[in-house]
């Protein structure tokens, strides 16, 4: 979306205009659906941490300060809900009888991607969605994330380094 069209909307979002604010999430929904997808990897999970991030969006367009970070707002509002579902799964998973065997444990030719960035721990892998899904800088993400540049560098890097080990690890395991 061009900026300024994307200012123009998020003032009058800012106003009460409900169709502005539409039109911005609209035109987002595609590459946020995306990144949600690769951190929550489920459907209808997506489909409850978009509609939330949105009414939340829309209960706190006011107080967005600058118009041009609507993106980053929007994903940083999607990122947290996604944080907390996730949070609030593993809770689950962990309650659940651990006498349970993973589905995981065993690699198959089946296995994509997707698979392997499911493996990896939250902090790594919401980085890495980020940066290569969403095409966020690591500024952007720092900023987003509320860490410091050097650590945001770090999980992006130790992200890399484990995800090209589970893919060595299928290759020749």
């Amino acid at each position: 979306m061009e900026k300024s069209r994307q200012i123009q909307l998020v003032k009058k979002a800012k106003k009460g205009d409900d169709q502005a604010f539409i039109t911005l999430c609209e035109d987002y929904q595609q590459v946020i659906y995306n990144a949600a997808y690769k951190l929550l990897l489920n459907h209808a999970d997506v489909s409850d941490c978009l509609q939330e991030a949105e009414l939340k969006a829309w209960q706190n367009i006011r107080s967005l300060k600058n118009e041009a970070a609507f993106n980053s707002w929007l994903f940083r509002i999607m990122t947290n809900i996604a944080k907390s579902m996730l949070i609030k799964k593993q809770t689950y998973v962990e309650l659940k009888d651990y006498h349970l065997v993973s589905q995981q444990q065993d690699m198959t030719a089946s296995d994509t991607m997707q698979d392997m960035l499911a493996k990896l721990p939250d902090v790594y892998r919401i980085i890495l969605v980020l940066y290569y899904y969403a095409g966020f800088s690591i500024k952007q993400i720092s900023e987003q994330e509320r860490k410091p540049i050097n650590t945001v560098k770090t999980r992006l890097a130790r992200g890399r380094k484990m995800l090209k080990e589970l893919l060595e690890d299928k290759k020749y395991g």
